[in-house]
């Protein structure tokens, strides 16, 4: 079924379930941005959100939602998500189903294209992007391992996949896990493997540096200036990930407008900057020749640097 919006753009019929979770139990500019870029692709939209939320919040929002604090991470609100399309009928005549997050500041470029590049493949689910890398939790220690997987952060269903018991199985057996890594490891990679073992065909829409683990991060800044990619993960300009990549100079790859969303949001979200400020040529040269497949050599590496950058500066 296809459907005519906006500026006459023709668009499969598409549910997007956008997870939710803000410490402050708020819904920020940037989230309702992306909705509002996500009604240009779908026809409707479920926010589902794991925060306990005022009536105030909840009225800034034009579409479905569901508030409620359940502790299962971005798949307990795919889950509830899913659900709530299935009672209310959302489901018939979709072609397509997205899962998404508010884990991304963006899209900044248009999602439209995207879309339309995906349109004829001959897949079942398609990602933006792909990991090679993933990991095992053996003995309670995490073990790197070569698992190629759609990242959960824009992942695409399509009609034949939603609707089978295998997926039907996998999301709703979604429960609280013990800590993130175990979610990770269980659903956003369990995902891709168990839709592969069922037979479905994958495939991911932005195929630059997959060589690379996790591009978003390791080459977060040539992702989005030299592809389609739109988003910038909020982890980066948070600063939670400056023992693997710099943020700095960021503000140059975005308009005064989308400069001011992202801080809005920083300016409650964003920890405090790490010491190791020497100039960003030494860092980004530092960052690009160091390993960064394996997670012991990764994290030693990265704790080294930290430590002799800041020797150096000061």
């Amino acid at each position: 079924m296809r459907t005519r919006i906006i500026q006459d753009w023709i668009f499969m019929k598409r549910i997007a379930i956008l997870a939710h979770f803000d410490k402050q139990d708020i819904i920020d500019d940037y989230v309702l941005f992306y909705i509002n870029e996500l009604k240009k692709v779908c026809s409707d939209v479920i926010f589902v959100s794991c925060c306990d939320l005022s009536s105030a919040e909840l009225e800034k929002l034009d579409c479905h939602k569901i508030a409620e604090k359940h502790n299962e991470y971005d798949f307990g609100s795919y889950k509830r998500g899913f659900l709530y399309a299935k009672e209310n009928s959302l489901l018939e005549n979709c072609d397509e189903l997205l899962f998404t997050n508010d884990s991304c500041y963006g899209p900044f470029k248009p999602l439209e294209k995207i879309f339309s590049s995906m349109e004829n493949k001959t897949c079942d689910f398609w990602g933006m992007t792909k990991n090679k890398y993933a990991f095992k939790i053996i003995k309670n220690r995490t073990k790197d391992c070569y698992i190629p997987h759609v990242q959960s952060y824009f992942f695409v269903l399509k009609q034949n996949v939603f609707n089978s018991k295998v997926f039907d199985d996998f999301i709703t057996s979604v429960k609280n896990e013990n800590n993130k890594n175990a979610v990770i490891e269980k659903y956003e990679i369990g995902l891709t493997t168990t839709l592969e073992k069922a037979g479905f065909v994958s495939d991911f829409a932005i195929k630059d540096f997959y060589k690379y683990n996790n591009p978003t991060v390791y080459k977060w800044r040539k992702l989005y200036e030299k592809t389609d990619f739109p988003f910038v993960k909020c982890s980066l300009l948070r600063l939670n990930n400056t023992l693997h990549t710099t943020v700095d100079g960021w503000q140059e790859l975005f308009t005064q407008e989308q400069i001011d969303l992202i801080e809005k949001n920083l300016s409650y979200t964003q920890k405090r900057r790490m010491k190791h400020s020497c100039p960003r040529i030494i860092k980004e040269f530092a960052f690009n020749h160091f390993p960064n497949k394996k997670m012991k050599s990764r994290m030693v590496t990265r704790a080294l640097l930290k430590s002799v950058l800041s020797f150096l500066t000061d």
